[in-house]
């Protein structure tokens, strides 16, 4: 029997923490230029800021549906606290979506954490 602790070590084999952070600061810092906007506004991030992987999945759909099978992983953009079992970030989350075979297709940041 396979265990959870087996998935979660194949699942980082796969997308490691590392990889994700990268790529969503390198969105951040240089692509975006420090700026994020959100409907209540702009929010500027700071060179320096911590990002810290705060969920990771390995969704598995039919191809026409989405992005077809994929991963998701939620970054948190600065201090991540805990109130009530939700989560908030100083600066907001960030969702990058990655193909099987772990290319980054696609990012969205929000204020809230996503569910």
């Amino acid at each position: 029997m396979t265990t959870t602790t087996n998935h979660t070590s194949e699942l980082d084999t796969w997308l490691p923490d590392g990889q994700v952070v990268e790529d969503v600061r390198r969105i951040v810092e240089s692509e975006s230029q420090g700026r994020l906007e959100f409907d209540s506004g702009t929010i500027r991030v700071p060179s320096g800021t911590d990002y810290e992987v705060v969920s990771k999945a390995f969704i598995k759909q039919p191809s026409n549906i989405g992005f077809g099978s994929c991963f998701r992983a939620v970054v948190a953009i600065g201090e991540v606290t805990e109130a009530s079992g939700i989560l908030e970030s100083k600066f907001g989350f960030a969702t990058a979506w990655y193909s099987e075979s772990g290319s980054l297709i696609t990012t969205d940041f929000s204020e809230v954490a996503p569910v």
